[in-house]
Order: structure tokens, then C-alpha cells, then sequence
């Protein structure tokens, strides 16, 4: 059986042939200025996990992230790294959508929403950090494949310039599960990276005509929302 992944925000929709691609390795941790570490990082993916994904994505803990709000469209978004091979290096997937907005500097709090598919998921409260330029956003949520309960780790990461976020990084980790007899899920501790194929993801117009849902966030909580299931 094909093993399916919940996705933390939405379910990617792969379109067209696939770009074969070189994966590219990345720095796992960044290094501060200020020496200050944000380490709620730790509490939304393990050091195990964290320590395997830091091959494909930069971990920026500062406690001084860039004012990152605005809309983006991250196009093409491809894929970087599947650690269980479900899918290939370089598949193509639906355009993405997401809104930063209410960045609070004090708490480094963020809320976002994204749109991929004609589906919107709306949150708030999402972590943030970084320093310079430099940024992290990263947050667990809850709900369902079919009738089994997961756990998934969702971080972006990259560098604000002036024409949008530089660079940017787009992980998806499966943390937990409930019992999964069928393997309909994938493993614990496997996960996805994606990109934005040309370096930039660009400013954008929020598109019209999408579909409301909803879905459930730990650490911090997201707007009450019905889980979303397949």
C-alpha cells in the first residue's frame, strides 16, 4: 500500500511531470550575533528529527527575527527531500499561498494562513525567530488521516529581502501518531522539504475564491477549526 502523509497545513497536490533535481544540503543550526537561542524550537520537533532535517533546512534561532508580514507565492514548489522516497526529488507541486500578519516583536509570536489547492487554513500564534535577516517560523498541529490521529512539525525558513523571502525552505515532519495497523500513515519521524525552484518567493495578492477549513495547532493554539481529514 502507498503510504499517504498528512500534511501539516494542507494536502499537496502534485500537477504536471517531474524536474529531476539534486537535493542540496544545508547548515542545521545558525550561528547568533547576540549568542541568545530561542529554544522553543526544541519543543515543537525533536533533536533527533531536527538533527536529519538540518542536512536540507537552516535553523534560525536567534531571538531577533526580521518583520516578516506580508502575502507570498511560493511557485514552483518543488520538492527537496523525502526521507521515506514516497515521492521524487524535483516533483512539482501546487502553487502555495501564505500570509504572515500580527507579528508580535515581545512574544516573537507570528500568525499565518495559507492557501494551496483552493483549500485556506487560518491560524495564529505561530512561532518566530532569527536574527538579521534571517528567520524561522515554526509550529505543531493535529489531526487526521482517515480515523488516525497525528502529530505533525511544520518550519519554514529563509531571508527576507525586498522582494519577498530569499532562499525560503518548507519542512513537513510526522511527530506522532496513534496506533496505525495498516501503515496508511508514514513513520514517525520521517518528514518532507520543499522550495521555491527560482531562490525567491516573491511578494503577493492573496487569490480569491478559495475554500475555508480549518485544523488544529499545539504549541502554541491555533483559532478553533475542524481537523482536517482524508
Amino acid at each position: 500500500m502507498k503510504k499517504l502523509f498528512y500534511y501539516a497545513m494542507m494536502a499537496m497536490i502534485m500537477f504536471g511531470s517531474a524536474v529531476v533535481l539534486s537535493s542540496c544540503e544545508k547548515s542545521s543550526d545558525d550561528e547568533t550575533d547576540s549568542g541568545e537561542v530561542d529554544t522553543r524550537l526544541d519543543n515543537v520537533v525533536p533533536k533527533d528529527i531536527r538533527d536529519k532535517m538540518g542536512r536540507y533546512i537552516t535553523f534560525y534561532n536567534g531571538v531577533n527575527p526580521p518583520n516578516v508580514e506580508g502575502v507570498y507565492l511560493m511557485s514552483p514548489d518543488i520538492l527537496v527531500y523525502s526521507s521515506d522516497n514516497t515521492f521524487s526529488i524535483g516533483d512539482v507541486f501546487s502553487d502555495l499561498y501564505f500570509r504572515l500578519s500580527n507579528q508580535n516583536s515581545k512574544n516573537n509570536t507570528i500568525d499565518y494562513q495559507e492557501n494551496q489547492g483552493q483549500q485556506t487554513q487560518v491560524g495564529s500564534g505561530a512561532f518566530i525567530s532569527g536574527e538579521g535577516n534571517n528567520f524561522t517560523i515554526f509550529f505543531n498541529n493535529t489531526g487526521k488521516i482517515y480515523d488516525i490521529k497525528v502529530k505533525t512539525a511544520m518550519v519554514i525558513s529563509g531571508t527576507k529581502t525586498s522582494s519577498g523571502i530569499a532562499n525560503l525552505r518548507y519542512a513537513l515532519a510526522l511527530i506522532d501518531k496513534d496506533p496505525d495497523p495498516d501503515n496508511i500513515a508514514m513513520e514517525i519521524g520521517e518528514f518532507r522539504i520543499f522550495e521555491d525552484k527560482d531562490g525567491l518567493t516573491e511578494f503577493s495578492e492573496w487569490p480569491t475564491g478559495t475554500r475555508a477549513g480549518g485544523f488544529s495547532i499545539e504549541l502554541p493554539s491555533f483559532v478553533s477549526g475542524s481537523n482536517l481529514e482524508y
